[in-house]
């Protein structure tokens, strides 16, 4: 028998109904993790109004209030709805492979991570832009080039060079006889699979423009673009505020063709100059053509350098933009001159020589490009960081260091595991050509230093997480102390006895008055318990000092591998390569089993929600942007109920608050006269994204958002627990619509009482708000404040400000705090926003 349907007159016909819209509808967005739309309705069979399988709206049965309440003013009749947007990150367990685009991912956000004061300065910003786009092209060439390295230099050419080839099914093309007996040939195939690698993510970039393609609400009666804007997100001067900032089809297009044609290119430069080593003799028109493919190939590269280069400094139209695409064709053309140059050499015996000839001085020029890069982006984050404190210092750098960590990591740590599986492998050139059967040769840099990193790596999460548990382990101090003991004393002393015999308290002393048995009770450890918990609270930004300590132990081990030679104990270097080889895998495959679990995969979730959430402005090889969807979407279902006579609270949690806060920064993609009320909790839209991403979240971006402000909301409050390691303040010195503070901390667990032989009260962390009964008390008043209108409009004073005047203090459990001002700062009036001075 089918469960009743609220919203359909025959409960046995799954068939949607025209929902009604005037009136209050309360519209929840969930958190991360893809929480399922029953579950946050809390009713087993929502109806879906709007959206499709992936993502949408889903509304339950209307709420409804006694006359009492109503009439108080404390709550209000209202159709509740939900957004569920899980769908868009976390559907399908096969996004878990999105892990490979781990490295892409950390290099796009490097270029959001930049310091108010680099945003706040031109020619500091486009520093940042110049060094965040080419260390995000470098990270792509550099992904090409270890490619290359595996498939031309290790299986194309060492396998036939010491004999090995003809033992590996999968290098049967290497024998074919068109191709046996010509090294260049090999050569050629092996970096064909690069190429179809570099086209496979292409593909799978492309199948991901589905989200960019969803275009943001628009006024019918407004001018409107014909097409996505093509300059980049990160470029807006408003930020987050920008109409435009959630319409990247355009640009992240652009990117990716830019990505392509410089990697195309730069296989081109490695395939001619390995076939060109490769054959002493050979026509001059012959040796010609692998000039001209040469040429083609760094002249591609050099025209997309020369672009990043001209985009952060601002110096390219919208026309040139347009023209982008045509990069492909030289690219295309090198590779193709690249390719017939190589087939086209004489054949022969395999060069004596232990890696492929010309590799050596691709590696060292690329890498020397890379190291330049980095320099850049290193000098940009000095610049930046005066002013910083409260956020993740340094983070544009640490962030794409650890990036090119993790991708020469894994791929150099595939490299090896492919050089064993072909055969035996040596460090010793004379010892790979030795007779009758020669070794695959690996450079000690690769064979001892990617050991050695990923050791590095595990030594500094060690010590990192050795620290952390010795301070978990000595906290004793409980915030909120005092206000557990009024409370409990509040609640016990009035009550009859022996009513108040029955009722403990988690703080000593544990037994009512007048027990003198010496029983504890079972709150013996509450107080450390729940003091350890808030110590968790406030954990996640020491991420900065675990960040540091992985990339500063990599960089000093690198550096004595490089410069004195370190070889670690063959046991060392095997577990070495062996964590480095199938961290990534194993990765998947917990996650994949995982998938699952709904506690797990919100774990996991936020990581990646926090990471996907902004547009792909960088690197187009990350995964994809689910915001551009989500937000357009939410926007436009806030217009369809506004234009059918209804007003809209929003009511998000977590990553949802995020949601909630970015639809309504943008008040040229709402409504005019709308006048929505906000509620958030376990919102991180301070305590993390202001914490790693000052330069976009910061005071400004929210302050239009009080209510009577030009953001136009009725109401705005934000709740948070002190134990939430995710959510915390977002609006220290804003007032909601009643006069209190937007932010309001509660206690968690609510009291520190509990009845004799029952368990003490736990705390609820980040989860625990949907559940919370002061939550939904002050939800409702602000439900009923908002069917009696909008308030009046607030008085700008005239205040000084910092740009970006928002940070968080580690030192107040992530509580955003407003910095000074610093000395020579602008004075900002009013709505007008102008510049005094």
């Amino acid at each position: 028998m089918p469960l009743p349907r609220h919203s359909v007159a025959l409960p046995s016909v799954q068939l949607p109904v025209a929902a009604e819209s005037n009136g209050i509808t309360e519209l929840r967005v969930h958190g991360v993790g893809g929480t399922p739309p029953d579950a946050i309705l809390g009713d087993l069979t929502p109806e879906q109004v709007s959206g499709d399988a992936i993502a949408g709206f889903y509304r339950s049965s209307d709420h409804r209030v006694g006359d009492g309440d109503r009439d108080a003013h404390l709550d209000v009749d209202r159709h509740v709805e939900v957004y569920s947007w899980g769908g868009l990150t976390s559907q399908s367990k096969v996004r878990v492979l999105w892990l490979a685009l781990l490295p892409f991912l950390f290099a796009n956000l490097a270029g959001w991570m930049c310091s108010a004061k680099t945003r706040e300065s031109t020619w500091r910003f486009r520093l940042h832009r110049l060094a965040a786009g080419l260390g995000a092209l470098a990270l792509t060439v550099n992904a090409a080039l270890i490619a290359a390295m595996i498939s031309a230099d290790v299986n194309a050419y060492q396998t036939v060079r010491a004999g090995l080839a003809r033992h590996q099914w999968w290098l049967a093309p290497l024998g074919w006889h068109f191709v046996a007996g010509h090294p260049a040939r090999q050569v050629m195939l092996g970096v064909l699979v690069p190429v179809l690698f570099v086209l496979a993510l292409l593909g799978l970039a492309r199948t991901t423009w589905r989200y960019e393609a969803v275009r943001p609400p628009y006024e019918v009666t407004a001018e409107r673009k014909e097409k996505p804007r093509l300059i980049t997100a990160a470029a807006l001067k408003a930020g987050l505020a920008d109409n435009e900032f959630w319409d990247g089809e355009g640009s992240v297009k652009l990117v990716t063709w830019l990505h392509l044609a410089v990697v195309a290119g730069f296989l081109a430069i490695v395939l001619g100059v390995t076939a060109k080593a490769l054959t002493i003799t050979g026509s001059s028109h012959v040796i010609g053509l692998g000039w001209i493919a040469i040429g083609l190939g760094a002249a591609t590269v050099a025209l997309g350098v020369a672009y990043v280069c001209l985009d952060a400094f601002d110096a390219v139209t919208d026309e040139l933009r347009g023209r982008l695409p045509f990069l492909l064709a030289p690219a295309a053309l090198a590779l193709i001159a690249a390719g017939v140059f190589a087939w086209l050499q004489p054949g022969g015996p395999t060069p004596r020589a232990a890696e492929l000839p010309g590799m050596a001085g691709v590696i060292g020029w690329t890498t020397l490009a890379i190291a330049v890069v980095l320099s850049v982006a290193l000098i940009s984050m000095l610049l930046g960081l005066p002013g910083s404190r409260g956020t993740l210092i340094g983070g544009p750098w640490v962030t794409l260091i650890l990036a090119f960590s993790l991708l020469n990591t894994l791929m150099l740590g595939a490299e090896i595991w492919v050089a064993h599986l072909v055969g035996p492998v040596t460090s010793d050139a004379a010892d790979a050509l030795a007779r009758p059967q020669g070794k695959i040769y690996l450079s000690y840099v690769i064979t001892s230093g990617i050991p050695l990193l990923v050791w590095a790596a595990v030594l500094a999460v060690l010590a990192f997480g050795l620290v952390e548990a010795v301070r978990w382990l000595r906290t004793r101090q409980l915030r909120g102390e005092t206000e557990y003991r009024d409370q409990a004393a509040a609640f016990r002393d009035p009550l009859a006895k022996p009513r108040n015999h029955w009722y403990w308290s988690g703080l000593s002393p544990f037994p009512p008055p007048g027990d003198e048995s010496g029983d504890q009770g079972q709150g013996k450890n509450w107080r450390r318990t729940i003091s350890r918990v808030q110590f968790l609270g406030r954990a996640p930004h020491d991420a900065t000092w675990l960040l540091w300590g992985i990339i500063g132990a990599q960089l000093v081990m690198a550096v004595c591998v490089w410069q004195l030679h370190v070889q670690p104990p063959v046991v060392i270097r095997n577990i070495g390569v062996l964590i480095a080889g199938l961290v990534l895998p194993a990765m998947m495959a917990f996650l994949y089993s995982a998938w699952s679990d709904p506690t797990k995969r919100r774990t996991i979730g936020v990581l990646w929600d926090v990471g996907t959430f902004w547009p792909r402005s960088y690197h187009p090889l990350s995964p994809p942007c689910y915001t551009e969807r989500a937000v357009p979407e939410l926007q436009r279902r806030m217009w369809w109920l506004h234009d059918n006579d209804g007003r809209v609270m929003l009511v998000a949690h977590s990553q949802g608050a995020v949601l909630a806060t970015a639809a309504l920064v943008q008040p040229g993609c709402r409504p005019d006269g709308d006048h929505p009320a906000l509620i958030t909790f376990g919102s991180p839209v301070c305590k993390l994204y202001s914490w790693g991403f000052p330069a976009y979240v910061h005071r400004e971006l929210l302050e239009p958002l009080e209510p009577g402000r030009t953001g136009r909301l009725t109401d705005w409050r934000n709740f948070y627990y002190p134990t939430d390691p995710i959510g915390g303040s977002v609006a220290p010195d804003l007032s909601a619509a009643s006069g209190d503070p937007v932010d309001e901390e509660f206690l968690d667990p609510a009291e520190c009482y509990y009845v004799y032989g029952q368990p003490p009260p736990s705390s609820q962390g980040h989860s625990g708000y949907w559940a919370d009964p002061r939550v939904w008390s002050l939800i409702n008043r602000v439900a009923a404040e908002l069917a009696d209108g909008p308030p009046s409009p607030r008085p700008e004073p005239i205040r000084e400000l910092v740009h970006a005047g928002l940070a968080v203090d580690p030192d107040r459990g992530g509580e955003a705090v407003e910095v000074p001002a610093a000395e020579g700062a602008m004075a900002v009036d009013g709505d007008d926003r102008e510049v005094a001075g």
